[in-house]
């Protein structure tokens, strides 16, 4: 029996967060990690001297990140992880709030016929941006660097304070589905899936529109994102914290504040952090002994929380090429989202994979295919190239790169009890460099070293995440957590004693930045 005050139970970047905050306090913490590293969806690997991300490309700052690693005197490199956004033969590196009307250039180039619709969006865009200022603190009088006598800030603060309050009034009512706005907007359906077919289906408004002014704040650590992932393992473990690796818990005893792994140890815990798929957690905790409150509370939020689905999932190909960096870098940056039809998806990943899915049971594998070439040729597609940031990447005069786009797990489940898995997995990897050979990168396909890919299915095994989704749950129905910015503090909260939740699964919207806020929050509950 092993006995720890706090036990975290996930390696991903909440997990680690949540540990080396308690850690750096002086917390007898134990952090358990299922795989045979840390990381989770963050993380990265190497093939053949390429190295590649396994899960998100880069980091969002988001005010989170760079102070993270200040507070904890990190030592990592953080390089720019500049953006460029792509349709047909237009290519747009992002700089700045400019980069905006310059987009809104390209689209009306495009769709010559919706110009006004074009300047109701991006005046859409510009207004969340703003509202994205005030909402982060920036001009926030509170904030200032040089110190200011109270009585002279008074009516800075109370101006800010109304600017805050008309920003959050602003949020609430845009906490609908981004295709219902862009319908108000827009009449043009092709125009609408450029400006937000790469986003999860129902995406609140807010967060959709306000990715412009994110991609400004992406960022590269130096030897990629699982190096930043191993500089956080190494503060945990500098500070006294313990990990174990490759221990996966089965079974959770929340009356005796005890956890059980696959090899039949047992752990006692005085508070426990939860990081991982909230399904996991409702489904092997046992509510044998709970209070009569607390026993309600359980089997109602486990019912809400196994009724619900994760968001769609993510098909990536990696390959490495026998071409020097610079053919790349003179189409675009390392990180591109890329459209090569103006025309967009339209009903092909929408109704069309609907009635696929519906009429399954006949569906030959002809039909798949045809459905697959229209899904890859209309689509959106997220290119990392590693090697235009850090040129450790890759060797010398060869380039690795990660193309991939949204994907539904639910097919991916269906063609895997086919038995059609691998022969699908290598006709994506076929047609996704098919696809950019024929556009952005003439002749990728002639010059492919290797190639091989990772399904929903791929991350649903290696991370265990419902539905293989990368963002949490799905906006496709009543979420089960936390949605509202005001309640993020009760987001990690349980229905079970002495036991908190963090990561993608506790908040919604979710990604990166949320998972560490999610993880210092938690943290700060067991202190």
């Amino acid at each position: 029996m092993i006995q720890k005050d706090i036990i975290v139970v996930g390696g991903g970047i909440a997990g680690l967060t949540a540990a080396l905050s308690l850690v750096h306090k002086g917390k007898d913490v134990l952090l358990i990690e299922k795989n045979e590293n840390c990381g989770g969806l963050m993380n990265s690997f190497e093939r053949d001297g390429f190295r590649f991300e396994a899960g998100a490309r880069a980091l969002v700052n988001a005010g989170l990140v760079k102070p993270l690693i200040k507070e904890f005197a990190l030592d990592i490199e953080i390089l720019p992880n500049p953006i460029t956004l792509g349709i047909e033969d237009r290519l747009l590196k992002i700089d700045g709030e400019q980069s905006l009307y310059l987009y809104a250039d390209v689209l009306k180039d495009l769709y010559p016929e919706s110009k006004d619709e074009v300047d109701r969006i991006i005046q859409a865009i510009h207004e969340i941006i703003e509202d994205m200022k005030v909402l982060y603190g920036v001009d926030n009088p509170l904030f200032a660097k040089k110190k200011k006598n109270a009585l002279t800030m008074a009516p800075s603060v109370v101006a800010w304070m109304l600017k805050y309050i008309r920003t959050m009034y602003r949020i609430v009512k845009m906490d609908i589905p981004f295709e219902d706005s862009l319908d108000v907007l827009d009449t043009n359906q092709s125009l609408k899936d450029i400006i937000g077919q790469h986003f999860f289906r129902k995406t609140p408004v807010f967060f959709a529109l306000s990715y412009f002014a994110l991609y400004n704040d992406y960022i590269y650590p130096k030897g990629g994102v699982g190096a930043f992932m191993q500089k956080l393992v190494e503060a945990v473990g500098a500070r006294g914290g313990e990990i174990r690796y490759k221990t996966e818990i089965v079974c959770v005893d929340a009356r005796n504040k005890m956890l059980k792994d696959s090899v039949g140890n047992e752990y006692r815990y005085n508070k426990m952090i939860w990081t991982g798929d909230l399904k996991a957690l409702y489904t092997m905790t046992s509510d044998e002994g709970l209070a009569k409150q607390s026993l309600g509370k359980f089997r109602a939020r486990k019912q809400a929380i196994l009724a619900h689905k994760g968001a769609e999932s993510v098909f990536s190909v990696f390959l490495a090429a026998d071409l020097p960096p610079e053919f790349f870098h003179e189409k675009a940056s390392g990180h591109v989202f890329y459209t090569p039809n103006r025309r967009g998806l339209k009903t092909v990943h929408t109704t069309e994979l609907q009635a696929l899915l519906q009429r399954w049971d006949t569906v030959q594998k002809e039909d798949l295919y045809l459905w697959l070439e229209r899904f890859c040729h209309y689509n959106t597609f997220e290119i990392s190239i590693p090697v235009l940031r850090d040129p450790d990447a890759a060797p010398p005069g060869k380039t690795g790169i990660i193309i991939s786009n949204l994907f539904d797990y639910e097919l991916t489940r269906r063609i895997r009890a086919r038995g059609w898995y691998e022969e699908f997995k290598k006709r994506v990897e076929k047609l996704f460099i098919m696809t950019v050979s024929s556009s952005i990168y003439p002749n990728l396909k002639d010059k492919v070293l290797f190639s091989f890919s990772a399904s929903p299915w791929s991350i649903y095994e290696r991370v265990g995440s419902s539905e293989g989704s990368i963002v949490g749950w799905s906006f496709e129905g009543k979420i089960p957590v936390v949605t509202s910015m005001f309640k993020m503090g009760s987001s990690v909260k349980t229905a079970l004693p002495d036991v908190y939740a963090a990561g993608k699964w506790v908040y919604s919207p979710a990604g990166g930045p949320t998972a560490i806020m999610t993880g210092r929050i938690a943290a700060k509950q067991c202190k």
